[in-house]
């Protein structure tokens, strides 16, 4: 058997670039606000009680550097959400799904449904409210590939995951 490697011309690789990728739904963006209000209120009322009760932390200088530092996480949280939103997008081909995010350091997964090897859907609370799932790929790849993606409608999230498992070699589904 002779070894053969040919040489594919840059034009002719397939260009990824010209999919359409579908922007996660709006609503998400409400659960991310809710989310981190949650998480700064706790954080808020724990950095409140303790000035409140520890006589030796009610200075002037480190309550004013603490309430600095929660209104410099909060800007970085808001800039985040609404910058790194409209970064999120996904796509579905024949075999693989294509997943970018990122506003900073912007990334862009392809997974071949082929090394899919489990696909779990997921619906916190807040997300339910609004409707709102995701879906999580893992594959054996040890350098972080797995992906979720969050913001998907209920609907779409679980057409996406029978169609996912559908692809995945070996599937038998349970009725």
């Amino acid at each position: 058997m002779k070894y053969e490697n040919p040489v594919i011309p840059y034009d002719d690789m397939p260009k990824y670039a010209k999919v359409v990728l579908e922007p996660i739904e709006k609503a998400y963006k409400k659960v991310l606000y809710i989310n981190w209000a949650i998480a700064y209120a706790i954080l808020l009322l724990t950095a409140s009680l303790l000035f409140i009760f520890i006589k030796s932390m009610q200075i002037g200088w480190l309550i004013a550097a603490v309430a600095l530092v929660i209104i410099i996480l909060m800007a970085i949280t808001i800039a985040s959400i609404e910058i790194g939103f409209k970064n999120k997008a996904w796509a579905l081909r024949e075999k693989d799904i294509i997943f970018k995010k990122g506003w900073l350091f912007q990334s862009t997964h392809i997974i071949p449904f082929i090394k899919v090897q489990h696909c779990v859907m997921h619906s916190g609370p807040i997300s339910r409210r609004y409707g709102l799932a995701s879906i999580k790929l893992m594959t054996a790849a040890s350098q972080n590939i797995d992906i979720s993606i969050s913001g998907l409608k209920q609907a779409t999230a679980e057409q996406l995951k029978v169609f996912i498992m559908e692809k995945i070699e070996g599937y038998e589904p349970t009725n």
